[in-house]
This record gives structure tokens, sequence and C-alpha cells, in this order.
């Protein structure tokens, strides 16, 4: 299953357009509104204010090598340019889908397009400047199983995934959320793939920050596609080295005598490397599955493998998406109905973590990164 489905999702992703070029398109296309209300609703001198979002526009486009690729020159570069243009071209994607509404509800109360334009623009901008922000919501999610041992009534497992640890989520960053999971005081804690953003260069970042995770009863990861990027196989004695045992289509108990809960862990579907049976083999019988999968498509699998709890990440929750209709209108429906949030599948559960960091444009546009502590009990 898993080996036959990489190929499937790349072909349709790409179709006629290359990633790159539709990514472009995106960035470009965007901010073809808010570029025109102001050549429109600017006067005189102002309207040489549109230089700067332009000078912003080259300034990015200078550093974009890739899909999941910009290379920033110094942090002039970064904090100067590159971070305003992220925050301005999410105020266009907002103006964008704002614009209509904001027009019919001034043509219902009797305003100007100028002042229809103006509420629309400010609003656009908050959403712009909220778009950057970089600090994790804590998502408590509480789950009820039967099959859950006595002694894991109660049990909490902070769970973190897509971090993307690079140039837009510096060890520094990464770190923090490592702090704002620690203070949640967990009995496991799990990170389920994508660790860093592309390439080598930061798998020792990553290895340290993530090295800082503490629960009573370990660290676990698996790896996602981003981690393939780069050396995989570096990065798992990195991360093993820290004290994070990543689990590659394998499991490990956790717990004692009766009492005890397998953790396994499946390999990345996007490099071919899924393997859930062999990930399960073996396991002892009737005894509670936490299964770690970054893709959560693997979740029909693992239900018809009676799996109770999957948690996965991957999607970022869309990480664009329609504000206030997040779940349904966003970017992740391209590939996979797995979204964010939780899933049922008969007994068994799936829990898609929005994520920590992203991918592409550091941005998120009604979709905010997250934590999550899953509170398990029985019942």
């Amino acid at each position: 299953m898993s080996t036959r489905r990489a190929p499937r999702a790349r072909g349709f992703i790409q179709g006629r357009l290359s990633r790159r070029q539709r990514l472009l398109i995106l960035l470009c296309g965007a901010q073809i509104p808010a570029f025109v209300a102001l050549l429109v609703l600017a006067h005189g001198w102002w309207r040489l204010s549109v230089l700067v979002p332009a000078a912003l526009t080259w300034t990015y486009l200078g550093a974009f090598r890739g899909p999941f690729t910009v290379a920033p020159r110094n942090r002039l570069h970064l904090y100067g340019g590159l971070w305003p243009f992220f925050a301005w071209w999410a105020g266009c994607a907002a103006f964008a889908l704002l614009l209509p509404v904001a027009l019919v509800a001034g043509l219902l109360a009797g305003w100007s397009m100028s002042a229809s334009c103006g509420v629309a623009g400010v609003v656009a901008a908050l959403m712009g400047l909220s778009s950057v922000r970089r600090t994790p919501r804590i998502a408590r999610v509480p789950l009820a199983f039967a099959a859950l041992p006595d002694d894991f009534d109660g049990y909490r497992i902070a769970h973190l995934s897509d971090v993307h640890c690079g140039p837009f989520a510096p060890e520094a960053r990464v770190a923090a959320w490592v702090r704002r999971a620690n203070a949640l005081d967990a009995d496991l804690a799990v990170v389920t793939g994508d660790l860093i953003a592309h390439g080598s260069e930061y798998i020792d970042a990553v290895a340290r920050a993530l090295g800082g995770l503490r629960a009573r009863d370990g660290v676990f990861a698996c790896l996602g596609n981003h981690d393939y990027f780069g050396d995989a196989e570096r990065l798992v004695a990195a991360l093993e080295a820290a004290g994070v045992r990543v689990l590659r289509n394998q499991w490990q108990l956790v717990g004692g005598g009766d009492q005890r809960i397998v953790i396994a862990g499946v390999d990345d579907t996007w490099a071919g490397r899924a393997d859930l049976p062999r990930a399960l083999a073996r396991r002892p019988a009737d005894v509670f599955t936490l299964l770690l999968a970054h893709d959560p498509d693997l979740f029909e699998e693992a239900a018809a493998h009676a799996v109770p709890l999957t948690l996965s990440g991957h999607t970022h929750g869309g990480q664009l998406a329609v504000p206030f209709a997040a779940q349904r209108w966003n970017l992740a429906r391209l590939i996979t109905r797995f979204t964010a949030g939780l899933y049922r599948d008969g007994k068994s559960v799936l829990y898609v973590n929005r994520g920590a960091g992203t991918t592409g444009p550091p941005i998120r546009l009604g979709v905010p990164s997250e934590i999550a502590l899953l509170e398990l009990s029985r019942g």
C-alpha cells in the first residue's frame, strides 16, 4: 500500500505544472487584488507606496530556490526583507478573501467603495501580522478507550509534529517549543516527523533542541518526508544520541507486567519506506497500541490492524485555510481527507497534529500552530 501510494500522490500534486511553478503563481497572484486596490484608491505620491511591497517581493524571489528552500543571505535579509514579505503576502491573501465580503456588506450599509476596501485592508493587515506568529497554542485532547490498562488511566502524551527546523525555525525557536511541551508535565513525549525543513544543515540543531524533551516514559519519534530531503541516517543517529528513540517500522513496550502499552512507529510513505505490518509484527496480543505515523493516510490501514490510537502530522492543518472554516476549506484537502484534529473508524482513533512549524512560505493563515496534549482515560 505505502510503496505504491507515493508516486500517485506526487503525480497528483505536480500535474501539468511543477511544484515550483505553482508556488510562484500562488505567491505572485495573491498580491494582485492588493496592488490594484492601492493603485486605484491611492492618490498622488501615495501611489508610490506600491514600491515597498514590490521591493519585498523582489527580495523574496531573489532568495527562492525551490518549493521547500528559501535561502536568506544574512540576518538583515531574513528579518528586514523576508519576514516582512511573508506578513505582506499573508495580508494580501486575506484581503483577496475579505474584499468581496466587504464590498457586499458596504453596499448594504451604504458605504463608499473606498471605505469597504479600507475595512478589508485593515482586517487583512492584522491577519497578515498574526500569520507569522510563532508561539504554538496548546490543544488539549481528551480520549477514552475501553482497552486502556488501569495504570494508564489519566496518561498524558505531549505530541509535537512538523517542527521543520531550518532558516525560519532555528534551533532556539524549536527549543522554545520544547520548553512549552515540557511544561505540560506529560508521561510520554512524541514527535511525528518532518523534523527538518530541507537538507542536512540543521540536523545537529534539531537533535540538540529535541534532545531537551522530557517525559517520564521517554521520548519517541518517527520520520517524515522532509527528513529524507537530507541525510536521514545521520539525522536518526543524532536523535538517538540525544535521547530520542526513533521508531522505523518497529515497536517498543512502555510499562511493566500486565500494565503495558505498545509504542509503534512507521517509516515515511513518500519515501516508499513505510511498512505497517512490519511495524506491528509480533506485538503482544491484546496490548493497547499507540502508532506514530507521519502520514495520516495510513490510518485506514492502522484501523484494519485494530490499532486504537494513531498520531500523525504532515498536513499542517492545511497551513493556509479560509478563516473560521479551516477544517473544511484548507490546502491539505488537495492531498488527504485527514487534514486536522480527530477522526474515528470503528474503535480506532486518529489525531492529526496541525504542527508547530511550516513549509514553503513560513506563514499560517486561518490555521494556528499547535502542540497537542492527549489525555487518555478508560471509558
